[in-house]
């Protein structure tokens, strides 16, 4: 294995993080609280020397790698990355343990948008830090998915490649930096014109610049507390529902259109067929929210709808898409977007996929004689093709359950277990509130918080890449 490229690629990670750490001491600097501003520097500069320290530990690596290093590169960056974020939060007298600031740089990184802080009662150059975790987690997540996730091909089918990526054996951290500037770059634009049409809107510059940075990410942190009806208009209602889609929309499509930018290219946003799902669970839950809040809450169900289906979960007005039964709202959830997207969940790919083989084993049973291949997309798929996916879907509920087991025996009760544990495993933290609203992350047990913190990671990984890294099997020679 070439631990020496792992760590080299490490160290990069570590520096672009302390360059986010500077970004932030500007910003505090700008906002007048020095103190801050400070602390940020001093993270920065040490942050930024481990980094250079770890890179020329491993400047001598290897110029390929294997599948297996990409595989251990992907879970010792999930796991490195919230620890460097979590050190500010050690300075904010909410923050009493070192298990609630990881958990804070874990849900900002994961986009999960899970915390236990007033954001009332932090400074803006904190507000502005955990947001730049969010939009920078959104990007590597996207990029993991087009470069490490798409050579992995762990899902068997291949859903994780698109036309970004050509898969060349021993390349894969060479395309980390290209195809991660091509989804940065993407993702800055709409999170530019986000930002710039709230403005216009009425929405002030700093709410504005933290809310854009988490509508793209798909991450659900606000920069206020209480809903966003308080300082965001209805117009930015919308926009932010639009940005929050294409968060969750397939990046290679994005990219298509602003590559070639023609009606034809644009006409593949709607016609995709993760989006028309997308679209088919905004639908839902705008029907159910309908119907159970009425016709004067249709504007707020709408927008609270593509929230939640996007897996960023703002809470827009009091009264929306919480009132949809708790059961329907998660499993919807829990569904997700695009495989190459910030949002978490299964990825409607997948579900669409297992209900074609299911519908396929249905018609074998009445007609067993009968050779039917299974056909998606205009492509006949291998019946061993959908094994991995299958044993995915079983993880990914074993997960769910134990989880569930885990922050019961913390001291939740079942039903707050339940709506935890989706909340962290889809990566849509606001999901709580929008489930059982008699509890928030600040009332749960430090027990608890970390077992939420190993959820949402092992959501945001993929399943299967996880149980493979930590079977024994895996690192024998």
């Amino acid at each position: 294995m070439a631990y020496s490229r792992i760590f080299l690629w490490l160290g990069y990670a570590l520096i672009f993080y302390a360059i986010l750490m500077f970004i932030s001491a500007l910003g505090g600097l700008a906002f007048r609280e020095f103190a801050q501003a400070g602390l940020f520097i001093i993270l920065a500069v040490i942050t930024g020397i481990i980094g250079l320290i770890i890179a020329f530990i491993g400047q001598n690596a290897p110029t390929h790698e294997t599948m297996r290093d990409a595989l251990v590169f992907l879970v010792f960056f999930w796991l490195l990355v919230p620890l460097i974020a979590s050190l500010p939060y050690l300075s904010l007298p909410e923050i009493h343990s070192f298990s609630l600031a990881y958990f804070e740089a874990a849900s900002a990184t994961t986009t999960t948008g899970a915390s236990i802080l007033n954001p009332d009662n932090v400074p803006k150059t904190f507000l502005l830090w955990r947001s730049l975790l969010q939009w920078s987690g959104g990007v590597l997540v996207a990029t993991f998915a087009v470069v490490i996730l798409a050579a992995l091909n762990l899902t068997g089918i291949g859903e994780h490649r698109s036309s970004l990526f050509t898969l060349r054996k021993g390349e894969i951290f060479s395309r980390l930096l290209s195809i991660g500037s091509l989804v940065a770059l993407i993702y800055g634009l709409i999170a530019f014109v986000c930002f710039f049409f709230l403005v216009i809107s009425g929405t002030a510059v700093f709410d504005a610049l933290c809310l854009a940075l988490s509508a793209i990410s798909t991450g659900g942190l606000t920069p206020k507390n209480g809903v966003l009806a308080d300082y965001v208009s209805g117009v930015g209602g919308l926009i932010l529902a639009v940005t929050c889609l294409l968060g969750a929309a397939n990046i290679s499509v994005l990219w298509d259109v602003l590559r070639r930018r023609n009606l034809v290219t644009l006409r593949e946003v709607f016609l995709n067929i993760e989006h028309r799902g997308m679209f088919a669970i905004v639908s839902i839950l705008i029907i159910a929210g309908f119907l159970s809040t009425g016709a004067s809450h249709l504007y707020t169900v709408f927008v609270e709808a593509t929230y939640m289906a996007s897996s960023t979960g703002f809470d827009y007005h009091v009264i929306g898409i919480d009132m949809v039964p708790s059961a329907l709202l998660i499993a919807m959830v829990l569904i997700g977007g695009s495989a190459l997207s910030t949002a978490g969940g299964l990825k409607i790919i997948r579900m669409l996929l297992l209900f074609r083989h299911l519908r396929t084993d249905l018609d074998r049973m009445s007609h067993p004689s009968r050779v039917m291949p299974v056909k998606f997309q205009g492509r006949t798929i291998d019946d061993k093709a959908f094994l991995s996916i299958w044993m995915y879907f079983f993880g990914y509920t074993l997960v769910f359950a134990l989880g569930i087991i885990a922050l019961g025996a913390s001291g939740l009760e079942f039903t707050q277990a339940v709506s935890a544990g989706a909340s962290a495993l889809s990566n849509t933290g606001p999901l709580l509130a929008a489930t059982n609203p008699e509890i928030s992350y600040g009332d749960m047990n430090t027990l608890s918080i970390s077992i939420l913190t190993v959820i949402m990671l092992l959501g945001r990984i993929e399943i299967l890449a996880v149980f493979a890294v930590v079977a024994p099997s895996f690192w024998r020679n």
